[in-house]
């Protein structure tokens, strides 16, 4: 045969065809690209290049892919690179789908969950009201709260409006007067109860305190004098001035926290908030009267006390007590009317010194003795005619206010 050579247009390989190739196409052994056989030149073939044979029967049409000898060696068939592309072609498809439709998806979503965060309600919201609880847990709470301050201080305003004619035919319908009254208590026993009372205008003050040194007790024209004990000085200061504030003492100092430690006594009532202050309303019994108290849901401080005479008394109960409370107890039932004590400034965990404890009361000089040496102004100290220290604690029997 007259063989001869051509090299590809595309990638310059050498290839060796016979002249019945010429003008067919085939695909280069080396780079598979489709070319035209070209005409058969004359002269001798050169050697180690590729030899292209075929039948005559397939002149003119395309060759289908063999193994060729290209330059001495055997060359493999390139990998169909289908999949690569195709593989591309989608990433690519997904990065432009995600620059032109990506914003809206983005704002669709968010918009959707700053919906749903709308529908939830703000995160500043105001906390939720504090859990309904059971008289003996509020009571709890009080004496927790009180007994776990180191100190505290507090200054009010009393009113009473109380009828008397009972004991003291003499003074027919009802009494009002007025105080102002003034608290301050620490650890371990230190106090400091003062009070003005303004009684048909004249102003009776008196005083109780305990700043270290021992526990004094002194009003209207009585100068102070040293008692037995805390619980002494603040029972006379709670007759004379008709002050409820002793009951917080009693609250702060454990040992006499009748309140909290009956507090079966009470049971919860309606009423509206005071001064803008949400309160539980416990009603109960003290000493054979009614008490109501007004105590903060979320500080379980007490900013009013109201005591209400004219309870009924257990003559069983009343024939057990000792001799002069049992004296005192049956004049109190006498009284008619109510004390409403009301606090402003509580101050918890004050900074106070022993000295702050001390009290600049002085004896009324206007005050005039009646015969006996008794003063024409008030009763004497401890008497029992305008209130006392409450000694027991009895479930109430009248129903609640509505």
């Amino acid at each position: 045969m007259n063989e001869f050579k051509f090299s590809c247009p595309n990638c310059q390989q050498k290839i060796e065809a016979t002249p019945e190739y010429s003008g067919a196409q085939i695909n280069c052994p080396a780079c598979q690209h489709l070319l035209t056989v070209p005409p058969a030149p004359s002269g001798p073939v050169p050697p180690q290049v590729t030899k292209l044979t075929k039948a005559p029967s397939t002149v003119n049409r395309v060759a289908t892919p063999t193994p060729f000898i290209v330059q001495g060696r055997p060359v493999k068939k390139k990998k169909d690179r289908t999949g690569l592309v195709v593989g591309l072609i989608l990433a690519a498809g997904a990065i432009s789908a995600g620059i032109n439709f990506g914003p809206s998806l983005y704002a669709k979503y968010f918009h959707h969950e700053e919906a749903s965060a709308a529908d939830q309600g703000p995160t500043n919201a105001p906390p939720p009201p504090p859990p309904e609880l059971t008289s003996e847990e509020i009571l709890q709470k009080v004496g927790e709260t009180y007994t776990g301050l180191k100190s505290f201080a507090l200054k009010g305003q009393s009113v009473m409006m109380i009828d008397v004619s009972q004991i003291n035919p003499a003074m027919q319908g009802e009494q009002r007067s007025t105080a102002t009254v003034a608290l301050q208590l620490g650890r371990s026993n230190l106090y400091r109860m003062e009070w003005e009372r303004t009684v048909s205008g004249t102003p009776i003050k008196g005083a109780a305190w305990s700043a270290g040194k021992g526990d004094f007790f002194g009003f209207g024209p009585y100068p102070p004098g040293k008692v037995k004990n805390r619980e002494e000085a603040l029972t006379k200061a709670a007759a004379v001035s008709s002050a409820l504030c002793s009951l917080i003492a009693e609250l702060f100092f454990s040992e006499t926290n009748n309140l909290a430690t009956q507090a079966s006594a009470f049971t919860r009532t309606n009423g509206t908030a005071l001064s803008g202050q949400d309160c539980y309303i416990l009603n109960g019994e003290l000493a054979a009267h009614n008490i109501v108290l007004w105590i903060n849901k979320r500080s379980f401080l007490i900013p009013q006390i109201e005591f209400d005479f004219g309870g009924k008394v257990d003559e069983a109960a009343l024939k057990k007590l000792p001799p002069a409370e049992r004296d005192q107890l049956t004049r109190m039932s006498k009284l008619k009317g109510n004390v409403v004590e009301t606090y402003e400034n509580l101050e918890s965990n004050p900074d106070l010194s022993a000295s702050a404890f001390e009290s600049s009361y002085t004896p009324s000089a206007a005050a005039t003795a009646a015969p006996g040496g008794r003063p024409a102004l008030g009763p004497k100290p401890g008497s029992p005619e305008v209130g006392g220290r409450p000694t027991q604690l009895t479930r109430r029997v009248r129903p609640p206010p509505q």
